[in-house]
């Protein structure tokens, strides 16, 4: 019995053991999902991009035609850039000059003489008042420039071409017009450096003279058949006043004759004489400008050349810088040598026995 029970337990082992693994058993697992292939299809996508561009372009502006308002107040049209111009007046002929335009000019007039060599190569149209039209018409100029003294040849020079007149009054009408001719001719930017340069020269001319006193000046243009002078409404007269002294006759309009007895009674301290104008310092001793405090004192000066004083261009700075050191010569430190009139008088006397004894000191 005891041998049984060892037995018993064996054959419940073995039926265990049968349960577990006898036999063949399935194990469930979970069913595999079905196989699937992604194919990836590529197409070609084309779209329409609509897109802005901005370009920048460097483009030189349209200079031409331009339309220029001249000293009478006329609209002159320029249709095209000049190439052959004539010049009715040597102040016109040294502007273009300077502004670097006279390889365009073809016609002068027999008075032009700046620079040296302005006359080689063009051809003479006649004097300053009295221009030939047909000779400037066979020239077959594009563009004609004139002053006022040409108003009464308008007519026939604007069958010839556009004719423009220029006629500034005092330095600031020299300024603009040397602007207008640099556009009109294309040689704007050459045109503002002269009128800087030339802005430089008076600013430097002002400041010296700012602080000084105004010493009463009276200018003598020319004697013939009594004194001519400069008044208001000139750029001699406007000279005179930016170079610190105050012109005796700045009431009268224009360029007038003027009479001996006015001119002691205005008693001007300064007289500066043009170089062409008919009489010298010396002259004036015997004359009842010798009562003047200019004579009796010796500051009576010889402008050195009339053309840059009597030109309204460029060159009329040259002018101030001289006018400047005549009124006031101790701001640029000059010292000019006085010639008083009271020695005039006796050198005049001693001529009669000294043949030594002359003028000759005088500026």
């Amino acid at each position: 019995m005891k041998r049984a029970i060892p037995v018993f337990l064996l054959i419940v082992l073995v039926w265990i053991s049968g349960c577990i693994g006898g036999g063949t058993s399935t194990i469930p697992t979970t069913p595999s999902a079905p196989e699937t292939t992604t194919i990836t299809k590529t197409e070609k996508v084309v779209e329409t991009v609509t897109q802005t561009v901005t370009v920048t372009q460097t483009m030189t502006p349209q200079k031409y035609p331009i339309t220029i308002v001249d000293s009478l107040g006329r609209e002159v049209k320029i249709e095209k850039e000049p190439e052959r111009i004539v010049s009715l007046a040597p102040s016109i002929t040294e502007t273009l000059y300077f502004i670097g335009a006279l390889d365009k000019v073809v016609g002068v007039t027999k008075f032009d003489d700046f620079p040296p060599d302005v006359k080689e190569g063009r051809t003479i149209i006649g004097g300053f008042s009295d221009p030939n039209i047909e000779v400037i018409a066979s020239l077959n100029p594009d563009l004609i420039i004139g002053t006022s003294m040409h108003m009464q040849y308008l007519d026939k020079l604007q069958e010839i071409a556009p004719v423009i007149i220029v006629d500034p009054k005092n330095i600031d009408e020299i300024y603009e017009w040397i602007i207008k001719l640099g556009k009109v001719v294309n040689r704007e930017e050459e045109a503002v450096g002269v009128v800087n340069y030339m802005k430089a020269i008076v600013e430097d001319v002002e400041s010296k003279v700012s602080n000084a006193s105004r010493p009463k000046v009276f200018y003598l243009l020319g004697y013939w058949d009594g004194y001519w002078t400069t008044g208001k409404g000139t750029f001699i007269d406007s000279l005179i006043t930016m170079a610190g002294g105050e012109n005796i006759f700045s009431d009268i309009e224009g360029w007038k004759k003027v009479s001996a007895e006015d001119i002691v009674a205005r008693n001007p301290e300064v007289i500066i004489i043009s170089y062409h104008a008919g009489v010298n310092p010396g002259d004036l001793c015997n004359t009842p400008l010798a009562n003047t405090d200019a004579v009796k004192n010796g500051r009576v000066y010889v402008i050195s050349d009339d053309n840059i004083i009597s030109r309204p261009g460029p060159r009329i700075v040259l002018a101030l810088q001289e006018i400047a050191y005549f009124i006031h010569p101790e701001a640029f430190n000059y010292a000019y040598q006085p010639k008083a009139c009271a020695r005039c008088f006796f050198m005049t006397f001693s001529l009669f026995f000294n043949e030594d004894l002359l003028w000759v000191e005088w500026l």
